[in-house]
């Protein structure tokens, strides 16, 4: 039976190979022809048929060794006779002799590790020479990618100046903010932060590859090219994760801008992003941030446009309040896609959109500090009555009746009337605030409005009987409350019936006795009861 050695030792040569792999051996010179050697062959009986492995095994190492060389690129010897021709050196491990082949294992092994090499990680991008607006500084924890603008004095967000944030009031912030510790704070000082995650959830997984920082600074005395002094203006700063495990320069940094700063201001940064870089500080070994008075602009804009706004994201206080539109901007959802992108590809293009969404986020914070800083003269009627509600809360009664007088007078509708009306009652205003209350009865169905009425008619106009029709409409209180304030009234307005009938028999009786005299005996009528006696 023929052996396996010799069916692969009657194979072809096998193809060159290229690109940094060892070449194979020469193949053996082709032997001469001997006629004395064909007529033995000629007159042998026939070889028996090969097993069926044998012939599957035989049948296999040409298509493999075929596989091989088109997938390290090799030149087939019959397309490239000259490169057949040349020398070439033994193959790794092949056994010495120039007929030597390499055998199925080995062949394997080269198949294995041609596939495990793969393609080649495409090179990240360098922002500092591209299109984003990044450059590098050089830092002890490594490179730190920055990029720094200043607005213009006149710069705007819709209809807000930016400037004006400068002179907000600290003391209304604070009130609006429901944190006293605000009111002391110097809003110039002030650090405004957005970040951008690779991630929504939080934990040790999230990390903030972009980070927006602004802060108000008020010039130098010759920081033109021509020694003109320059103008008020925020400074906006953008910090650039190129690249995953170099956070210390960030978090570095943001650290010196905090230790410099009086307060945070952020959207919706006390649930999210202070927690989520606090975290970051821990996992990579850093002392964590100074803790600072911290104004977190989601709960007053929820506070102050709940009633004209069904959605109080940052985009559309900017759109509804601020008055801008964005066009073109990438959507919070794609934000992190984009990111994964750049970081797989190095498209800087990728990211160009949301390093822009970052910093219209920023800006739009800083315009709205300068709303919510002076509202008397910059926000809508409905939402002067937010304010004017908010303030109550607070216990600024006097400024929070200021606001809601001027929420009524521009047109603020029911919410103004709602707000003054609220304002009166806890000043001890009750005729104020009747008068509002019924104002307002009359505009809107309101079961919370019938219970304000019903309080007052009952406690301080004391109209039993309209507290009872406005009882028996319906309150907001929960079934069992308004059952028992029902019998109340019902017991209050049958004393007040009674007492008048009780006052008018004694004299019926009087002028019976001046006609036929008293009876002998006869006890005086009681005093009726004290109304509103509970």
């Amino acid at each position: 039976m023929t052996s396996f050695k010799s069916k692969l030792a009657r194979l072809g040569p096998l193809p060159a190979e290229r690109r940094g792999s060892a070449p194979l051996a020469p193949a053996p010179a082709p032997l001469a022809r001997d006629p004395a050697a064909e007529d033995d062959r000629a007159s042998a009986p026939p070889p028996a048929p090969p097993a069926p492995c044998e012939a599957a095994a035989a049948a296999a190492v040409p298509a493999a060794a075929g596989a091989v060389s088109a997938a390290a690129g090799e030149v087939p010897a019959a397309a490239a006779p000259a490169e057949a021709a040349r020398p070439r050196a033994a193959a790794p491990g092949a056994p010495a002799g120039g007929g030597a082949r390499p055998s199925l294992d080995e062949l394997r092994d080269r198949i294995s590790r041609i596939v495990a090499r793969g393609a080649p990680p495409a090179p990240r991008a360098d922002p500092a020479r591209g299109e984003l607006p990044f450059h590098v500084e050089q830092t002890p924890g490594g490179p730190l990618y920055v990029s720094r603008t200043r607005s213009l004095a006149a710069a705007r967000v819709g209809r807000a100046p930016l400037v004006a944030a400068r002179d907000a009031d600290p003391a209304m912030l604070a009130l609006l903010a429901l944190d006293p510790a605000l009111a002391g704070c110097d809003v110039r000082k002030a650090l405004f932060l957005d970040t951008e995650t690779t991630g929504l959830a939080g934990g040790t997984g999230t990390v903030p590859f972009l980070i927006g920082l602004a802060w108000f600074d008020p010039g130098a005395a010759s920081a033109g090219p021509l020694g003109e002094p320059s103008s008020d203006g925020f400074v906006m700063e953008q910090l650039l994760l190129r690249r995953l495990g170099e956070e210390e320069p960030i978090l570095r940094r943001l650290a010196e801008r905090l230790a410099g700063a009086s307060m945070i201001i952020t959207y919706n940064g006390k649930a999210f992003d202070l927690p989520l870089l606090r975290t970051r500080y821990v996992m990579n070994r850093l002392p964590p941030p100074p803790e600072l008075p911290h104004l977190d602009l989601v709960h007053v804009a929820r506070r102050i446009h709940k009633a004209r706004l069904k959605t109080r994201t940052l985009i559309a206080l900017e759109h509804d309040v601020l008055g801008r539109v964005r066009v073109g901007d990438v959507p919070g959802g794609e934000i992190v896609a984009c990111y994964a992108h750049f970081l797989r590809t190095g498209d800087e293009e990728a990211l160009l959109g949301v390093v822009e969404h970052n910093a219209a986020d920023v800006l739009a914070m800083v315009a709205l500090v300068g709303l919510y800083g002076e509202p008397l003269g910059s926000l809508a009627a409905g939402d002067l009555a937010g304010v004017a509600a908010t303030l109550r809360r607070a216990g600024a009664l006097e400024r929070a009746a200021e606001l809601a007088d001027a929420a009524v007078e521009r047109g603020g509708g029911a919410a103004a009337r709602r707000a003054r009306g609220d304002i009166a009652k806890a000043r001890g205003d009750k005729a104020r605030a009747l008068s509002d209350y019924e104002a307002l009865a009359a505009e809107i169905d309101d079961p919370a409005v019938r219970l304000e009425l019903a309080k007052l008619y009952e406690h301080h106009v004391r109209a039993f009987a309209r507290a009872l029709d406005l009882a028996d409409q319906g309150t907001a209180e929960p079934e069992p409350a308004q059952a028992r304030r029902r019998a109340r009234l019902r017991r209050k307005l049958d004393r007040a019936t009674g007492g008048a009938a009780a006052l008018a028999l004694p004299f019926e009786r009087a002028e019976a006795g001046g006609a036929g005299g008293a009876r002998p005996g006869a006890q005086p009528a009681a005093a009726p009861e004290r109304e509103g006696k509970e």
